[in-house]
């Protein structure tokens, strides 16, 4: 299939026709257009990469608003817990579609997710048409090696996934656990997604019972490797910055859901300058009530402002790339970026709506003014998943999931 997007305003303010071939950009101002299945004239449109939600758990998305207003231990432990563990395979499902649609209409193409019922999280992928990191949320109380490995090969049979391993954090995996798994990705050459340094209470945990800060106690361990994809980093001070980079380790902030359970303020742009891979995630629906990846990139950069005290913290470029291509780095994805021979992961702005106009600069309304009403169309891997606003499953599947919540809580 061939995609014609024509005229649309590129990052760099020219205009620009951009060809599609199958999964690929196949040219940015083709010589030939008159051979295209679909055209979409997108003069009143911009187009800019997918964004990428680097930290997530999708299928939370049936406890949004469930629990809020509680500190995170008493949220987790008195309230999410209880209820995850009545979770079922349909939920996961269900609620996993859910999540997609709503982060498709904010213009995310890809999400690093970590939950249970992991093939259900790839099936609803799958069918949503976006590109998934997936891995089950693992505690030394579930992790099992054989299971884990089946689990990794039965991910790797679906198109756009990228299993990886998720231990859950140092709170709820004991050393054994985590350096098996630091064996075990390394076998199967995956990723592992991980929960580091989120609360004050962490660390001082981890220092009451090992002696030594999250991070220190992770390079003791030999547990960090550029294969870790670390959530959160709030409390990291500069000594474990620094092992972090040293490691090769990514880092993800997720800057709504540390404001909403008051977990803290990153160092984000410490952590961008020690040159660690960094990204952007909303975390789960449950502690954000949203996967808006604008208002997280927006929050990232207006919170380090704030914290800095300078208004030249992580500036809108910047904050830009954290949610695209850091990531598609980060994830070995040609993608990230509108250029020929890259991945067609792409979606259409809007420019007439009142959030972006005017619009003197394409980036910098993106950061600190777009909103999810802005996307127009998403394309994921050369396929068309929202056109004019709509996605074709949307409606049915909005309907199951609230049927799938309300039998969740009623059990």
């Amino acid at each position: 299939m061939t995609i014609l997007i024509e005229n649309a305003l590129m990052l760099d303010g020219k205009r620009a026709d951009t060809l599609i071939e199958e999964n690929r950009i196949a040219a940015i101002n083709p010589k030939q257009k008159d051979r295209s299945d679909v055209v979409i004239d997108a003069t009143k449109k911009a187009i800019v990469p997918g964004l990428f939600n680097m930290h997530t758990h999708a299928a939370m998305i049936l406890l949004k608003g469930y629990a809020d207003d509680y500190e995170l231990h008493e949220w987790l432990t008195q309230h999410i817990f209880p209820m995850e563990a009545k979770l079922k395979p349909k939920h996961v499902y269900y609620g996993t579609l859910l999540a997609c649609a709503e982060m498709i209409h904010s213009g995310t193409t890809c999400f690093n997710d970590m939950y249970f019922f992991e093939e259900e999280i790839a099936k609803a992928v799958e069918r949503a048409g976006m590109r998934a990191v997936v891995s089950k949320a693992l505690t030394t109380q579930s992790y099992n090696r054989a299971e884990a490995k089946k689990a990794i090969k039965k991910l790797s049979d679906f198109e756009r996934v990228l299993p990886a391993l998720g231990p859950h954090a140092i709170y709820t995996t004991d050393k054994e656990t985590l350096c098996d798994v630091k064996e075990l990705a390394s076998e199967l050459d995956v990723l592992i997604h991980f929960h580091l340094s989120e609360t004050k209470k962490e660390v001082e945990d981890c220092l009451k019972e090992h002696g030594k800060r999250p991070a220190e106690y992770l390079k003791e361990i030999g547990f960090l490797s550029n294969r870790v994809i670390n959530a959160h980093c709030v409390w990291l001070n500069e000594r474990e910055i620094k092992i972090v980079a040293e490691s090769g380790a990514k880092m993800v902030s997720c800057p709504t859901s540390n404001l909403k359970l008051a977990s803290g303020i990153a160092p984000l742009t410490e952590i961008v300058d020690a040159g660690i891979a960094t990204m952007l995630g909303t975390d789960g629906s449950a502690s954000n009530n949203s996967l808006n990846m604008f208002e997280t990139i927006k929050l990232a950069s207006l919170l380090q402002k704030y914290k800095q005290w300078d208004a030249t913290a992580l500036p809108a470029e910047q904050a830009f790339e954290l949610a695209t291509i850091n990531a598609a780095k980060a994830l070995n994805l040609k993608a990230g970026v509108i250029k020929e021979g890259f991945l067609a992961d792409l979606c259409l702005i809007d420019l007439t709506h009142i959030s972006m106009v005017p619009c003197y600069n394409l980036i910098s309304n993106i950061v600190f003014s777009a909103e999810p009403a802005c996307v127009d169309t998403v394309i994921c891997n050369g396929r068309i998943l929202m056109e004019n606003r709509v996605i074709g499953w949307e409606a049915d599947i909005k309907e199951k999931a609230m049927q799938v919540a309300e039998e969740l809580l009623s059990e």
